[in-house]
């Protein structure tokens, strides 16, 4: 990985399921951690009801949501923790802002509001350690509250597009991040009319509704009268990232 607006979100979209604790930005969340945070925090995100639930991810990597970023960052230094502020710092140190109506078509650009962010991927999603309930999970831009959005200070900006996925194939059994891509690409797809039918429903999993928009992709390119493509390989990949 690089420094960049794509490998951010190539980042977010990889650690998706990851599991969401207040205060923490992906490292293993360990029983001294437990420890700090509740005593700092009583009675506030940390609640009687909670603590069992957050205790059992002892061991587990966990983040909050600016601690995704700040784990992208820390993965960039080799492992090395060094940049640390909260969500709501970020977006005031930001020089390029704007409500979220201007937001650009650009994976890695951030979105937020009050005391929290997202990562914006493209096509209508966001990335975002939405909270306890949730992890790092996959969203609609439209369903959430969302009110500026922001370049981040510590990202460089220059890439408008996600990279394809590399192996360049995509099926059932292929991770998370090659599954979102193919899924954004056939959107595009059917939003400009070359493919008949509603969006798909960027989640990751290679499920029927995939599968169909891809057979009726190679019907169109006159490849296969197939009803259902539940694997595609580096042409297919190659011919999506061109649009």
């Amino acid at each position: 990985m690089k420094n960049s607006n794509t490998d951010l979100a190539y980042f977010c979209i990889s650690n998706l399921g990851v599991p969401y604790i207040m205060g923490t930005n992906g490292k293993v969340f360990t029983g001294a951690m437990y420890n700090d945070l509740t005593r700092r925090n009583p009675s506030g995100w940390f609640t009687a009801r909670r603590l069992p639930k957050v205790k059992a991810q002892i061991g587990k990597r966990t983040t909050d949501c600016h601690g995704l970023i700040e784990w992208f960052l820390a993965e960039l230094a080799g492992g090395k923790w060094s940049y640390d502020t909260t969500a709501d710092e970020a977006f005031e140190a930001a020089q390029e802002k704007d409500g979220i109506g201007s937001l650009p078509e650009q994976p890695g650009v951030c979105v937020r509001f009050s005391g929290h962010v997202g990562v914006y991927i493209g096509g209508g999603y966001v990335v975002e350690a939405r909270g306890f309930e949730y992890g790092v999970c996959l969203t609609k831009l439209s369903e959430r509250p969302w009110k500026h959005w922001y370049r981040h200070p510590k990202i460089k900006y220059a890439g408008a597009a996600l990279p394809a996925p590399n192996p360049a194939k995509v099926g059932k059994m292929t991770d998370k991040y090659s599954i979102v891509w193919f899924q954004l690409a056939l959107n595009r797809q059917i939003a400009a009319g070359d493919i008949a039918g509603p969006a798909l429903t960027v989640d990751g999993v290679y499920g029927s509704k995939t599968a169909k928009a891809a057979a009726a992709y190679w019907q169109r390119k006159g490849w296969s009268k197939k009803a259902e493509v539940w694997s595609v390989g580096a042409n297919t990949v190659k011919a999506l990232a061109r649009v």
